[in-house]
């Protein structure tokens, strides 16, 4: 995995807002990228821009609670999986950047 981006932001919020443009321009420019969705950043599952990340290459991961809070009719594939899960993306990634609501 080359680059992982964390996104707990919720929509509506210019960090929320830098994780897709960051992401697109990310997969544009042919890099290997992963999003892993914390807390109201899950609510991404559920936007219409996500299938066209996804086609593109984007590997999703998220926390488990968070998703069935903020996206639980989503239809993404994404793998599920808490601290344990989350701290394997992050050593195994050569950068990471993450979305916060502030």
């Amino acid at each position: 995995m080359s680059i992982l981006h964390l996104l707990a932001a919720p929509p509506d919020t210019p960090s929320n807002q830098a994780f897709w443009k960051d992401t697109r321009e990310g997969l544009s420019s042919g890099g290997s990228l992963s999003a892993y969705f914390l807390h109201e950043g899950a609510s991404a599952l559920l936007d219409p821009r996500l299938p066209k990340l996804v086609a593109q290459g984007l590997r999703l991961f998220g926390c488990p609670r968070a998703v069935e809070s903020y996206a639980p009719s989503h239809s993404a594939e994404i793998v599920l999986g808490g601290p344990g899960l989350l701290a394997e993306l992050i050593e195994r990634c050569k950068a990471s950047r993450s979305y916060n609501p502030r």
